[in-house]
């Protein structure tokens, strides 16, 4: 889907540029918020990071989980220091509680200090709990006491699909705390309001009346007359029916995978099975397909990436059978238009942030791969997993029960009335939409009060930007603490050899700041007067001018000082102290430019934007000569050499920063080939009962496998035994 700016689109990117307001980014199914997204990411000036409340919602989003970025406790937050027994057992934290065992690395530290944007896809799922959290360690990292440390957050989704999850057991401490589980219940959203963009174009859908009928369903007012029109869909015996290209969409793994296995074994073809390729760390609950795969020929199957080639050949949710089965490439009949596609396999990137201190921007990182065909079998599919999917023909199997939002949810996969099927007549009744829902959308303004909101928004943020940008007073008290460590120092210290030198920076430094104070009252004045754009402009244009240089050469006889000092004979925490000193200059070099930037665009009428930010970049990014892929030691072969060395799994992966998990899969791989013995791993008895359980279902997947086995075999037993068991087919 190309972008297109509508007025409401412009709007969110104005709100995300030019002001400091968190962000409730809205609309129906299929209205382009990914895409919109995705154009934000691409243009802002400012430092983002994407996160999900899920591991497989983060993949699909190129981001990574809320959890991991933030180090999330997992369990109950509590937002309040009140005695709770148990808190171990019950998983329960609190402010006081979490962060007497919070403990995050320095170079975590320095990439959340850095973020400015932090973006939340498919925010319905998030808890208000876990986001108070969230408040929590941003406002004690960044060392910063406003709402999430003055981070900026945009949260993006629909409220009327997946809602959070709760456990009975959590429910009792909730309820003490908050009215709902709902995000914007949050405590630290109590005095930041959001600004609320609900997206109005739908792309989707283009057929009126079934835009009617699936906005009424999402607001719970379907008349009877619309409850008519989808029932005229319901059919009551399906083997009567050519059901060929359609999707079941169910509420339970447990109905979907029925009916997938069902259909799957009436085909007479032969199976054929496909493990994926995963290399570095990709944890097991992001996998955005099985691990293993396995199709037949003449198997109805679902693309579930859009084609990667840019030729629309197929989207996400596409429907297709399976035409011919190759060991690289699987082709793939589809109806609509009539084509056969070639698919080969698609490789997901688990990221992590890291941050470029060349320019203090933050960049991802990719940390590891999961290479896999981007298809699954689609005779069914569970209204939780075809959130975001775009189907031409679905068959609505929503029997067994319903929870509010899952009919919207099944029903807006589909593109036109003319594909819909019911299983099972609508209900003459509500569906029992959420009031505190209800009142929360309500709660959205219109366009034109939006446009009014962003004037002063954007103004305010223009003020508190360019004063935050001229507040040197920490680099002041830094510079103090310096000089208080050398004066301090004993005589024969070999701190004293650095007086003389600290005192002319200190110097320095108190000047400078003296000046940025008195500036800072002046842009009160400034930010008063009718043409306010203009004259700050000005006033800005010239203060970088004068503080630049400054700041630069201080920075300078920093990195020179640091350059000449024998590492050996000064001690470690006062060389960390000169360099981070150093990087703090360096920082506000970058942020005075930013600002002076950003400023100036404004000025014209114009909106900063990355590529601008990075021709005019003071420091020009750090350009490291990358390796190709196959000129490095491929990620098993590294695990392998380290496993020989006589390192254990969990050495190994403590090593390279890997879960066991994926460290044992890349020594399946050598217990394949017959260089590792898989007796080494799992007991001779328990490979031997795999093997039969293998041999009987001719192979299998791994659930497949699990299911006819014990508790006492665990997924890991399993991978063991099948890369035993097809070492000893080839052998033989």
């Amino acid at each position: 889907m190309s972008i297109e700016i509508t007025e409401t689109a412009e709007l969110a990117i104005k709100y995300v540029n030019n002001t400091n307001r968190h962000i409730f980014l809205t609309g129906k199914a299929g209205s382009g918020k990914t895409t919109l997204l995705r154009h934000i990411i691409q243009h802002t000036f400012k430092n983002v990071a994407i996160t999900a409340p899920t591991g497989i919602a983060a993949i699909n989003a190129q981001g990574v989980t809320l959890h991991s970025l933030l180090q999330l406790p997992f369990g109950t937050f509590l937002p309040a220091d009140l005695p709770v027994d148990n808190y171990n057992q019950q998983q329960l934290h609190t402010p006081k509680s979490f962060l007497s065992q919070f403990k995050m690395y320095a170079n975590k530290r320095a990439i959340i200090q850095q973020i400015e944007l932090l973006v939340i896809d498919e925010v319905s799922m998030l808890r208000a709990d876990i986001l108070d959290c969230a408040d929590l360690i941003l406002r004690t990292v960044k060392k910063d006491p406003r709402p999430f440390g003055g981070t900026q957050l945009l949260f993006i989704g629909d409220m009327n699909q997946l809602p959070p999850v709760i456990k009975e057991n959590e429910k009792a401490y909730l309820n003490q705390f908050y009215q709902n589980a709902y995000f914007f219940e949050a405590k630290a959203l109590e005095h930041s309001p959001l600004v609320y963009i609900a997206l109005d174009k739908i792309y989707r859908q283009e057929d009126k009346d079934f835009l009617e009928i699936l906005n009424s369903l999402r607001n719970d007012n379907l008349n009877d007359t619309q409850i008519e029109q989808l029932n005229s869909h319901y059919i009551n015996d399906l083997s009567k029916t050519n059901t060929d290209g359609y999707i079941y969409i169910t509420t339970h793994n447990r109905k979907a995978d029925q009916i997938n296995k069902k259909e799957l074994d009436k085909i007479a073809n032969k199976e054929k099975a496909f493990d994926a390729v995963i290399d570095g760390d990709f944890p097991e609950n992001s996998y955005p397909v099985a691990e293993q795969l396995s199709f037949k020929e003449g198997a109805q199957v679902m693309f579930i990436k859009n084609d990667p080639s840019g030729d629309g050949l197929y989207y996400n949710g596409k429907i297709g059978t399976i035409e011919t089965i190759d060991s690289d490439t699987i082709t793939v009949k589809t109806e609509n238009p009539q084509q056969l596609i070639t698919v080969e396999r698609y490789e997901w990137v688990n990221k992590k942030y890291s941050l470029d201190k060349s320019n203090n921007e933050l960049k991802e990182k990719e940390v590891g791969t999961f290479e896999q065909f981007p298809l699954k079998l689609a005779w069914a599919i569970t209204v939780h997993k075809s959130q975001g999917l775009t189907f031409e023909k679905a068959i609505l199997d929503l029997s067994d029960s319903f929870a509010a939002g899952q009919m919207y949810v099944a029903l807006s996969r589909l593109t036109s009335l003319e594909g819909l099927i019911l299983s099972e007549p609508i209900p003459q009744r509500s569906f029992g939409k959420d009031d505190i829902l209800n009142q929360f959308s309500a709660s959205a303004p219109d366009k034109q009060a939006l446009d009014q909101h962003l004037r002063s928004d954007e103004k305010q943020y223009l003020l508190e930007f360019s004063k935050e940008t001229y507040e040197l007073e920490p680099l002041y008290r830094k510079a103090s603490y310096l000089l208080k460590d050398v004066h301090n120092s004993g005589e024969k210290s070999p701190l004293k050899a650095f007086e003389t030198w600290i005192r002319e920076q200190h110097a320095a430094i108190q000047e400078l700041e003296k000046v940025a104070k008195n500036f800072q009252y002046a842009i009160h004045g400034y930010m008063q007067e009718d043409k306010y754009l203009a004259t700050m402009n000005e006033r800005i244009t010239k203060a970088s001018g004068y503080f630049i240089p400054k700041l630069k050469e201080a920075e300078d006889s920093f990195r020179t000082k640091l350059s000449t000092i024998g590492y050996d004979k000064v001690p470690k925490p006062f060389l960390k102290s000169l360099e981070d000193f150093k990087e703090m200059l360096r920082a506000k070099v970058i942020l005075i430019n930013t600002n002076q930037l950003f400023v100036s665009a404004k000025a014209k009428g114009e909106t900063l934007d990355k590529a601008t930010l990075d021709q005019h970049a003071i420091y020009k990014k750090a350009h490291k000569k990358t390796e190709k892929k196959g000129d490095k030691t491929p990620t098993a072969e590294i695990t392998y050499n380290l496993y020989k060395q006589g390192k254990s799994i969990s050495h190994i992966a403590s090593e390279r920063a890997l879960t066991e998990g994926t460290i044992l899969g890349h020594l399946t791989k050598y217990i394949q080939s017959g260089e590792l013995d898989a007796t080494k791993f799992v007991d001779h008895t328990k490979l031997s009962q795999i093997s039969i359980v293998i041999e009987t279902i001719g192979g299998g997947t791994l659930t497949d496998i699990k299911s006819k086995l014990g508790d006492e075999f665990t997924y890991d037993d399993i991978k063991v035994a099948l890369a035993h068991y097809k070492f000893q087919k080839e052998k033989k």
